[in-house]
């Protein structure tokens, strides 16, 4: 079908840029670029590095240019299939939100990825309070993408990363009090051995749940595949269910094409051999 017959879709990325370790908008760009999607990026931040395992990285607050960037596309009125949100600082949620509320109006789905930790810690520059904020952002989204820290970090719960059935149950529940209509958890361990995520409604039903064996190995950048790649298929007009499966099966590549490097790429997923697949 020609470009004419279908126009081609456009999403709104509002991510940081790390200038080395494949996450964020290194990563989102050429996957949204490869599914037929206009990337259209919206920087947070301006890092060196990824944040972790690399000390010190230089950092660059875009606040006052993001304002600036908005503003010029609204005076296009540019229209946006889709809002993807994820790393962000405190003072950039309130701009944010503004473009969510903004968007949403004119029929834009919305998904927040809500970066702030992973492995049971926030992330370093964060106040106490964010977790608090974030989740009031993810109240207006369609879709968010939370990993098992940050669903903790959302909910107040206590961090294990072995949860019960009872415990996954309840789990479900206070995140579904945030109001999203769908919530999908990444990095949900039934045991320690196994690692795959869950998919839950707005009533914190369990919609659906897949497991891998897990990698002993830290891998960065896996939920910024993983979401990226969900955003694709959902603009392009999947049900969530099919959505989660697709990212699913294309991180779980990219990380196994990972791992057969013992030591030259622990930085980021080697996603790029399998975008001739897509």
């Amino acid at each position: 079908m020609s470009l004419t017959q279908q126009p081609i879709k456009r999403v709104m990325a509002v991510n940081d840029i790390s200038c080395f370790g494949k996450c964020s908008l290194t990563v989102t760009l050429p996957i949204l670029s490869r599914f037929g999607i206009e990337a259209v990026p919206l920087p947070t931040v301006l890092l060196s590095t990824h944040t972790g395992d690399f000390s010190k990285p230089t950092r660059l607050d875009l606040t006052d240019e993001m304002k600036k960037i908005v503003a010029h596309w609204e005076s296009f009125q540019l229209k946006f299939d889709c809002i993807y949100t994820g790393y962000m600082l405190e003072n950039q949620l309130s701009v944010a939100e503004e473009i969510i509320k903004m968007h949403s109006m004119r029929g834009a789905m919305i998904l927040v990825d809500p970066v702030m930790g992973d492995n049971g810690y926030m992330y370093s520059g964060f106040e106490r309070d964010f977790p608090g904020k974030m989740r009031a952002l993810c109240q207006n989204a369609d879709v968010i993408t939370p990993n098992l820290t940050e669903a903790m970090l959302m909910t107040g719960g206590e961090y294990k990363s072995v949860l019960t059935k009872a415990e996954s149950s309840d789990l479900y529940k206070r995140l579904s009090d945030i109001g999203a209509k769908h919530i999908v958890i990444t990095g949900v361990h039934p045991t320690d051995d196994k690692v795959g995520d869950v998919v839950i409604d707005q009533n914190g039903c369990l919609l659906y749940e897949q497991y891998l064996p897990a990698t002993n190995r830290r891998l960065h950048g896996c939920g910024d595949v993983f979401a990226s790649v969900l955003c694709a298929k959902l603009v392009g007009g999947e049900d969530i269910l099919s959505a989660v499966r697709y990212a699913q099966d294309f991180t779980g590549r990219a990380i196994e094409i990972t791992n057969q490097d013992a030591q030259a790429h622990w930085y980021g997923l080697k996603f790029e051999s399998l975008m001739d697949k897509v």
